[in-house]
């Protein structure tokens, strides 16, 4: 198994309201990546295979998808395995992560949430933005939103059943409320459902770089309950690059964004995507990427090399970056995340932050803080849905690890 795949689309699942299972028989989606560079390898994810028969005569809600070599290697790999193997809903090739996201979209969210602590509200559907690439707005039709009353009732009805932080989801949150009574913007909507008895943390995904705000950084900047943490996708840092892809904004315009966030709301942290290789990028443009990355410094970056998509504009230009290209630059990315997650935890040790816990797990308490860093405390206590200041006593890039703060009851 590729372990830097699976962490990748670890992330994005996460992104979109899923939560690790402790085992397969309590998912509501399992995902077998797989390698078969030796035969061993290949033999035992078929038994894997075999064996996840059960799971799905029992419960056929589950959500069965093979990815990786075993798809990509065989031409005739998909069609042979779907005969073998029909109750597999998914095959996709690998490092094909936005094509599973295409369709658990097009299926709905997860059906249960293993965490009640932190959920997931949906606050809209569909995109009106066509980027070249991506083929939400076809799939899901154009935005539409919900009405806060809705949205608000849903609320309480997750804080009644034990939530404590809620996300609000849509393909472009900044978006909420065109065509809505009043046109309420997200601002007004994090406004209106500040109060629900029980949330103690707002956040929200995803943006759009050329849609946000400043009424919305103010409103994060001013409401307590909103996280100061943003996911502001960048996608390329190359002008000619982001034309292609249609979004509609230029580097100056994202780092000036960037800019006004950092002025307005003191500590944010900041989360990107990025699609590497995109038709056309040449080593120059992906340098622009690189650099301002460097130059941004984000605590997370979802990275995909990119894979042409069927029925979008892009699918019809040629796929002319070689993948081992695409997967140098996808590592190069890579470092440049590890060393500024690294020096943006590395900044916390010894500091004390307020911290959500939301599960056990290896036997440590698991939990957030505001800025989105994850954390982990060793104690006995039940933790669960509790937020406590604890002291940060060691870092890493992607965690950190603390213990409770002194005087604190537990």
């Amino acid at each position: 198994m590729n372990f830097a795949d699976s962490r990748r689309l670890s992330e994005l699942l996460e992104g979109r309201g899923y939560c690790e299972a402790a085992t397969a028989d309590e998912a509501d989606l399992v995902v077998l990546n797989t390698c078969v560079v030796r035969q061993s390898a290949e033999e035992r994810v078929l038994g894997r295979l075999s064996a996840l028969k059960g799971l799905k005569e029992q419960r056929p809600e589950v959500r069965l998808a093979v990815m990786g070599c075993l798809v990509g290697v065989e031409p005739e790999g998909p069609l042979s395995l779907g005969e073998r193997f029909p109750y597999v809903d998914f095959w996709l090739p690998p490092s094909a992560h936005e094509r599973l996201l295409d369709h658990l979209d097009a299926i709905g969210p997860a059906a249960t949430l293993p965490s009640p602590v932190s959920r997931y509200v949906t606050i809209m559907q569909g995109c009106n933005n066509f980027c070249s690439y991506c083929i939400v707005p076809y799939r899901r039709g154009r935005e539409q939103s919900r009405p806060p009353t809705d949205i608000r009732r849903e609320m309480e009805d997750l804080a009644a059943h034990g939530a404590r932080e809620i996300t609000l989801l849509g393909q472009n949150v900044d978006s909420y409320g065109r065509g809505l009574l009043g046109e309420p913007t997200l601002a007004d909507l994090l406004h209106q459902v500040h109060d629900v008895d029980g949330i103690e943390r707002l956040r929200f995904l995803t943006n759009h770089p050329k849609d946000l705000s400043d009424g919305l950084i103010r409103a994060v900047a001013s409401l307590r309950k909103v996280c100061e943490h943003i996911e502001l996708p960048l996608q390329s840092g190359s002008n000619e690059v982001l034309r292609r892809m249609n979004r509609r904004y230029t580097r100056e315009q994202y780092l000036d964004l960037v800019e006004r966030i950092r002025a307005e709301i003191p500590g944010v942290s900041l989360a990107t995507d990025v699609i590497v290789g995109y038709p056309g990028e040449t080593h120059e443009q992906f340098l622009q990427t690189l650099t301002l990355l460097d130059q941004v410094g984000y605590t997370a970056i979802h990275i995909a090399c990119y894979s042409p998509r069927e029925g979008t504009a892009a699918a019809l230009l040629p796929d002319d970056v070689p993948e081992e290209v695409k997967d140098e630059r996808r590592r190069a990315v890579e470092e440049v995340l590890e060393r500024h997650s690294a020096a943006l935890n590395r900044a916390f040790l010894g500091q004390r932050v307020e911290v959500l816990f939301e599960e056990r797990t290896r036997g440590k308490w698991r939990g957030r803080t505001r800025t989105n860093r994850l954390v982990f405390v060793d104690n006995n206590t039940d933790l669960r849905g509790r937020l406590l200041p604890v002291e940060i006593t060691w870092t890493g890039p992607w965690s950190m690890q603390a213990r409770l703060a002194e005087n604190e009851g537990v």
